[in-house]
């Protein structure tokens, strides 16, 4: 393809999406580390996210919440 896109987004869709689920369990563990994030994530079990549906599960963080929970730090 072009020299200027990376291997990785030049994948197959499937494999693409593969690997981003299977990375995503670790990504959430990481989050979880953080102090403000780990408020947010508090119950979440991080290996059981490895797929779309259980990435809907999360809660959802919106902007206008972003003053009060970096206040709370």
């Amino acid at each position: 393809m072009h020299d200027y896109l990376d291997a990785l987004e030049t994948r197959n869709p499937l494999s693409r999406e593969q690997a981003l689920m299977n990375r995503l369990p670790q990504l959430i563990a990481h989050a979880q580390q953080a102090p403000g994030w780990s408020r947010i994530l508090q119950g979440v079990h991080a290996p059981e996210i490895r797929n779309r549906a259980a990435l809907a599960s999360l809660p959802v963080t919106r902007k206008s919440e972003l003053k009060t929970l970096q206040s709370v730090l």
